[in-house]
């Protein structure tokens, strides 16, 4: 087994051989294979760029100093000059608006004080000068001139600096086709590796001096451009010595990239004759045991980072061939190193993993329970709602970091282990645990969802005590108040049905009589007085049925919202009074004792009077119907707090029952047998009225005894 690990990793070093070389031809080919380089781009951007600095610094440079001689300014200059920044007045104020605020700030400190003032009485004095006089302004435009002049000397004698180096290895001899002045740098006679001629048949060389511009903004000050004739060239001696740099760098890469492809074939012919590749070298072993045993979606993704490595370090190998000889071979080396190494390390996964693979269906077993797959499907449940905000705010916050990360490494590749460490033992579990509690959410989502349809299941399981749990407990509640309110519902249901046969039976009632009575009046031998009776009766059952249908049609208004209200401050009083004044007879008749308490002062509030009349006169009509006669009934209307509270309660004449909701059901009576005359109606028409005007109707049943509370907000 040691044998054949040493046969793989020689195999391996082989393979990376081959592919640094294969990189380096399609990347390097063009500029090293085959190629002289005085032929190359390489030496084309440092002639370009000799030639241009020798214009500007050599061919067009003039003696600047003899220039400060001739300065000329002119009237254009003058006037720029003093207006630069604004009109005298302007520049007068906002130098004495800049230096009172300093002096100002300066009380207390007599020197500072008197010193700015004597600066700001020069400036002025300097600005109201150079209004009044032009020799004044000429002296001070011939000054900044000047130290444009030196500033720009500076600058161009840091360049010549910094030309000397080219000048070491290019020689010259130019000669300026208007003026004949010639410019000269050795022999250009003796023998070169590189000459190129200046003439009218080639061409001229052209100088041109864009540098002094970002120094000196009047152009006659230089020459702008010149054209020259002549000869450039590189002598033969020059191959040879060490200040020619880039040659000597150029050629050193050269041999280090014909050695590489040397190597290489060697290398490919011994793969190809001498080490051949074996499958048997990847037999069983400790190693391959512990591998096996790790989930397959995460050897797959390992065996991805690592052909991920190969081709990382294949790349960067083409970099090290611009480098210089010793920092080139120390650079091939380790990227060899690294290259081999990430190759052994993939080809015993990729062996590994191929046998694996020739059992696909073990195969595709292991992957569906991979962790991938498992993590996979945490994500799904994640996904099954639309996120929440903070889910999307997380997921963007971590793949912001992550793809700074990514750039980073990119700019950086000597990090790419530091920054695998990072995700693989920082940035996943995190990630994970965030997902496992997004999941847990959604499915709390869900199960909401289901309970807000009315499907309801099991509870929802309360895991810890996040703000998840928390939201899965609230929900708890609220499924079991479903289940009540289910309850209610059957309840409603009941009444329903309950509503429906005494529609029927409230309407059918009078109907079945008018038909009756109809029929009687065709009989041709009936009497003048019976025919009388019977037309009385008919009106008596029609008004009953209309008085059913009107309230009816009441409460159907109210229940759907389709009526308005004309609300108007009034005295709740006074309402009651009138309510009592329209039933006087009807409660004498019923032999009721109504004992009415008042409050002493007028209580307002804001109500539809016809509207809340009808409250009144409701409650005090099923007062008279279904009152025990010779009984009391109170009557009482008084101010609590903020409210008005009104009271009317009495001695039933039926048996209530238990449920004092359901008197306030539409077309429910304390009579069952519905013997009396009223549409069951009145409570519910009082209950709607009272709910629109924002106030509480409330019922209550104890033994015999019914009470009815209205209350309402007062107006002061």
């Amino acid at each position: 087994m040691n044998k054949n690990k040493w046969k793989t990793l020689l195999w391996s070093f082989l393979v990376a051989i081959v592919l640094i070389a294969a990189a380096a031809i399609l990347d390097q080919g063009n500029r090293l294979f085959a190629n002289d380089y005085f032929e190359s781009q390489d030496f084309q951007s440092d002639f370009d760029y000799f030639v241009e600095e020798l214009g500007s610094t050599t061919l067009l440079n003039q003696d600047l100093k003899e220039l400060k001689k001739d300065l000329q300014v002119t009237d254009e200059q003058i006037e720029e000059h003093r207006t630069r920044y604004g009109s005298l007045s302007d520049q007068l104020s906002s130098i004495e608006e800049q230096y009172n605020i300093r002096i100002n700030d300066a009380e207390g400190n007599e020197t500072v004080k008197q010193a700015l003032i004597k600066e700001r009485d020069t400036k002025l004095a300097d600005i109201q000068q150079n209004f009044e006089s032009d020799e004044h302004v000429r002296e001070k435009v011939t000054k900044e001139q000047e130290k444009a002049i030196d500033e720009y000397v500076r600058q161009l004698n840091d360049r010549q600096v910094e030309l000397k180096g080219y000048k070491g290895y290019f020689v010259y001899d130019l000669t300026n086709i208007e003026t004949g002045e010639t410019f000269s740098n050795g022999d250009v006679t003796q023998k070169a590796v590189f000459s190129k001629t200046y003439s009218e048949k080639n061409g001229y060389l052209k100088a041109s001096n864009e540098f002094y511009r970002e120094y000196l903004k009047e152009e006659p000050i230089l020459k702008s451009s010149g054209f020259y004739e002549g000869t450039i060239i590189i002598p033969s001696s020059m191959k040879n010595e060490d200040s020619f740099a880039s040659y000597q760098d150029f050629k050193h890469q050269q041999v280090m990239f014909y050695s590489t492809l040397a190597v290489a074939t060697a290398s490919l012919l011994s793969l190809l004759f001498l080490i051949k590749f074996q499958p048997s070298w990847f037999g069983s072993s400790i190693i391959r045991s512990r591998y096996e045993a790790w989930p397959l979606d995460v050897r797959l993704l390992i065996f991805g980072i690592t052909g991920f490595f190969i081709i990382l370090y294949t790349v960067m190998s083409t970099d090290v061939f611009w480098y210089k000889l010793q920092p080139l071979i120390k650079e091939l080396l380790l990227i060899l190193g690294l290259l081999t190494i990430s190759i052994w390390i993939g080809l015993h996964q990729f062996m590994w993993l191929h046998n694996e693979y020739q059992e696909k269906g073990r195969f595709y077993r292991k992957l569906k329970d991979g962790m991938v797959v498992r993590f996979l499907s945490l994500v799904r449940d994640v996904f099954l709602k639309v996120p929440v905000g903070l889910q999307v705010v997380w997921v963007l916050i971590v793949f912001f970091f992550w793809g700074i990360g990514t750039v980073l490494v990119t700019m950086t590749p000597e990090a790419i282990g530091l920054y695998l460490v990072c995700v693989l033992f920082v940035g996943l579990p995190t990630l994970v645990f965030v997902v496992m509690r997004v999941a847990y959410l959604n499915r709390v989502m869900v199960a909401t969802e289901q309970v807000s349809s009315g499907v309801l299941r099991e509870a929802v399981p309360v895991k810890g005590k996040s703000f998840i749990a928390k939201h899965a407990t609230h929900l708890n509640t609220l499924r079991e108040g479903m289940k009540t309110s289910l309850s209610e519902q059957a309840k409603s249901e009941r009444l329903k049905t309950e509503l429906i046969t005494n529609v029927s039976h409230d309407l059918r009632t009078p109907l079945t009589s008018i038909i009756t009575y109809t029929d009687l009046l065709k009989k041709s031998n009936l009497t003048e007085e019976e025919r009388q009776s019977y037309v009385e009766i008919l009106e008596r059952k029609s008004q009953r049925l209309k008085t059913l249908i009107e309230d009816l049609f009441e409460v159907s208004k109210m229940a759907s919202g389709n009526i308005e209200l004309t609300k108007q401050r009034l005295d709740l009083n006074q309402l009651l009074q009138q309510a009592l004044a329209e039933h006087a007879e009807e409660i004498e008749n019923a032999q009721l004792d109504f004992r009415i308490t008042k409050y002493e002062e007028p209580i307002f509030a804001y109500v539809d009077g016809q509207k809340w009349w009808r409250v009144l006169d409701n409650l005090v009509i099923n007062a008279i119907k279904y009152a025990l006669p010779n009984t009391r009934v109170y009557v009482s209307l008084k101010k609590e707090g903020d409210e008005a509270v009104f009271v009317i309660k009495n001695i039933a004449r039926y048996e209530l029952g238990d449920d004092a909701d359901e008197l306030v059901e539409r077309f429910k009576r304390a009579d069952t047998s519905r013997h009396t005359e009223g549409s069951g109606l009145g409570l519910a028409i009082a209950q709607s009225i009272v709910d629109l005007h924002g106030g509480r109707l409330v019922v209550d049943v104890d033994g015999d005894l019914f009470k009815v509370t209205v209350s309402i907000e007062k107006s002061g």
